[in-house]
């Protein structure tokens, strides 16, 4: 099987030492780490950890090809009122959402058997364990339901892109760490 880890260590962190702990994972693990690690100095800290790991994918060449890259860490930053109100809003709209679905659900429907949009099987609604059909995989829920619930997870999702941007604005109290990258075969 091949394994594929994202570690991240403080900036001032020992090298062998993360050598070490993914020497030690892989043994014990999988066949061995081969390595190399290519820790990339000459890259100034991205935006964050999200950034380094799309940094990292766009620069692997595939293969067990190990890198690391330093970013900016903002678990220190304060909350400020701002960001309260932001996580405020996006957890109501986080509930919004699953009370939609669950209103929303095919086990709500009233009809015994359900017909697949897709393949135009029909389906006993006793036997669905989840939204989608047991033979093609399509959603049984209709358009406008699933175009409902795109629409509130899209605006749930940009509450927390803010709630992102407001975290890192705060750049007195962040941080530098590594991001690693590594691979092996177990």
């Amino acid at each position: 099987m091949h394994n594929i880890y994202y570690w991240d260590f403080d900036e001032n962190c020992d090298r062998k030492s993360v050598l070490m702990d993914i020497q030690d994972l892989a043994r014990h693990d999988g066949d061995g780490y081969s390595g190399p690690l290519k820790w990339h100095d000459e890259v100034k800290p991205v935006r964050n950890r999200d950034e380094a790991e799309k940094w990292i994918q766009s620069h692997d060449k595939g293969f067990y090809d190990d890198h690391a890259v330093r970013y900016y860490d903002y678990s220190k930053a304060t909350e400020t009122k701002k960001i309260a109100d932001l996580k405020t809003r996006a957890s109501e709209c986080a509930t919004k959402v699953a009370e939609y679905k669950k209103a929303h659900s095919v086990r709500n429907f009233k009809a015994e058997f359900l017909g697949c949009q897709k393949c135009g099987s029909k389906v006993s609604r006793k036997y669905l364990r989840s939204e989608c059909c047991p033979l093609c995989g399509n959603d049984l829920r209709s358009p406008t339901t699933l175009s409902k619930i795109k629409e509130l997870e899209e605006k749930r999702q940009g509450l927390f892109d803010r709630i992102k941007e407001e975290t890192e604005k705060q750049t007195n109290n962040r941080t530098v760490r590594w991001l690693v990258k590594f691979e092996y075969h177990s």
